[in-house]
């Protein structure tokens, strides 16, 4: 039986998340009355995981040396069969409606789509612009408490637009760790490109499928629960992460690029103060919370409530991630765009 929509799944030591992904995407299959495909890509080089895996009956596991998330998502395409191919992490849980709410996107004219993710409540933000310009406003955010606020602000209307909206919202890019596109459209961009390892491989796919006239959006009402794993715990990846940005951008925008590659937000201008314990000391009212695991306070997770719900949604944040987690803390005013804090909030776990 020929399959209707695919999920590629790229696996690092993810067996223990893998099978709350498969369950949801095939229950979302189920409900929509069309016929999955689930193709795992392991990269872990252990025959338990292996074994782990195989044990969740994919229609397909391809046992593969670790090239990268690219490699990955282009031998997983290339054994999938379906139409449409859902690819991304597997640390992800589909809610309800949501493989629905992709595939009407991409029928509704968009060519490839992105999910809200979110976690204990939290919404996650948009994906990041990376321009030569946009790398000198977070660099300048970093040394001044001016240039913050104004890049700040400027974020925050762009976070909002999306977390407000009803219909698919259009960007210039959205999360790797899940996307939805026509076979099609990927074989018009082409392949992704193997030079990155890990960190920028989706944005340079993107870019390349813009150059071509293609349409890339973030779908509201696609929710997907996600582990934060790219921003809450960069430590051990810092240098993939550097040495991809400065690939993506000499790459794409030569000179400039090159010029600011050297540029890292590695300061902040914000001096936090120790979250309250409990919710008297905060303030008062439906707030949007803001949660960021940088000392910039950007990127950053939503949370719209008051104090007392904001710090039950934090704890089961914390719990989710299940590891130790430090984050900057803010709350905006919804209605005047006022700002309240920075705090810091820290727990290791355990």
């Amino acid at each position: 039986m020929s399959a209707d929509v695919s999920l590629v799944l790229v696996a690092y030591r993810s067996s223990a998340v893998g099978a709350d992904a498969v369950a949801s995407f095939r229950r979302e299959a189920a409900r929509l009355g069309v016929t999955p495909e689930v193709v795992i890509v392991d990269h872990s080089e252990d025959p338990e995981e292996a074994a782990c895996l195989r044990s969740l009956e994919p229609e397909k596991l391809l046992l593969l040396p670790n090239r990268g998330y690219s490699a990955g998502i282009n031998a997983g395409v290339a054994a999938s069969t379906a139409r449409v191919v859902v690819a991304g992490n597997p640390d992800v849980v589909f809610e309800d409606g949501a493989v629905a709410a992709l595939l009407c996107a991409l029928d509704g004219g968009w060519d490839v789509v992105g999910p809200q993710f979110v976690l204990a409540g939290f919404l996650f933000p948009p994906a990041e612009v990376q321009t030569p310009w946009e790398e000198v406003r977070r660099w300048l955010a970093s040394r001044s408490r001016l240039f913050w606020s104004r890049h700040f602000h400027r974020e925050l209307r762009r976070w909002r637009r999306v977390w407000e909206a009803r219909e698919p919202v259009a960007l210039p890019a959205v999360s790797g760790a899940l996307l939805a596109f026509r076979r099609e459209t990927f074989d018009r961009v082409g392949r992704w490109d193997e030079g990155f390892f890990l960190y920028f491989e989706e944005n340079d796919w993107l870019r390349r499928a813009a150059a071509g006239g293609l349409r890339t959006a973030q779908v509201p009402s696609a929710r997907v629960v996600h582990g934060w794993g790219h921003a809450a715990d960069p430590v051990g990846m810092t240098g993939h992460f550097l040495r991809s940005r400065r690939r993506f951008l000499r790459t794409h925008f030569g000179t400039r690029g090159r010029l600011v590659a050297g540029l890292r937000a590695t300061r902040s201008p914000l001096r936090p103060q120790p979250l309250p314990e409990g919710d008297v000391s905060l303030p008062a009212g439906e707030l949007l919370w803001l949660l960021s695991p940088t000392s910039l306070g950007f990127p950053a997770a939503g949370f719209a409530g008051t104090a007392a719900s904001f710090l039950r949604a934090l704890e089961g944040f914390y719990n989710a991630l299940g590891r130790p987690a430090r984050y900057l803390l803010l709350a905006v005013e919804p209605a005047t765009g006022g700002l309240l804090g920075p705090w810091s909030w820290e727990r290791s776990h355990g």
